[in-house]
């Protein structure tokens, strides 16, 4: 990114307040809910019973969601002290 460039750095500010009111939440939201559904497959894990893949893999994938976005978030310079109108 050219921090220099004004446009850029205005474009960049607006892709970062989007992530932060709108990406973000709705991740947090979706591992909560991941966590719920592997903490459930546990339960039943440990009964004895048997575990879904069909609700495993889901859980999973949204329970580690926003680590890719956070690291997403990070190489595009959200959390810049440069990033600034």
């Amino acid at each position: 990114m050219d921090w220099s460039n004004r446009s850029h750095r205005i474009n960049r500010l607006k892709e970062r307040e989007n992530f932060r009111a709108v990406v973000m939440p709705l991740s947090f939201w979706g591992a909560g809910i991941g966590v719920i559904a592997l903490g459930w497959e546990g339960l039943v894990k440990m009964e004895g019973g048997q575990v879904d893949l069909a609700i495993l893999a889901p859980a999973a994938f949204f329970a580690l969601l926003p680590l890719p976005l956070l690291f997403y978030r990070w190489v595009r310079g959200h959390f810049s002290k440069r990033l600034f109108a």
